[in-house]
């Protein structure tokens, strides 16, 4: 069998021993610095300015972890992730 074959089937059975452990899985659409006396101003209807324009992914996040980026999708009367990008963590590799 071909060595990519076999390290495949190996990483399929090591996440099937971790398979159904809970993670959080965050989308984070932007970010600002504010004072706090400007929060405490805001009421409904308030804008408030983020970091990306709306063209830009947004980061998503697995317990902290950057893996992908991705974009906002309607799904019915609800909204959900489009993933447009895997990113590759040096630190989660095997060594």
């Amino acid at each position: 069998m071909p060595e990519e074959f076999i390290e495949k089937t190996n990483d399929f059975r090591n996440i099937s021993k971790v398979a159904n452990v809970e993670v959080k899985l965050c989308a984070e659409l932007g970010k600002t610095k504010l004072l706090l006396k400007d929060a405490i101003e805001y009421d409904s209807g308030s804008i408030i300015p983020l970091d990306r324009n709306e063209n830009e992914p947004i980061d998503i996040y697995v317990d902290d972890i950057l893996i992908a980026k991705g974009k906002i999708v309607a799904i019915e009367d609800s909204y959900g992730i489009k993933i447009v990008e895997i990113i590759e963590n040096e630190n989660l590799k095997k060594q």
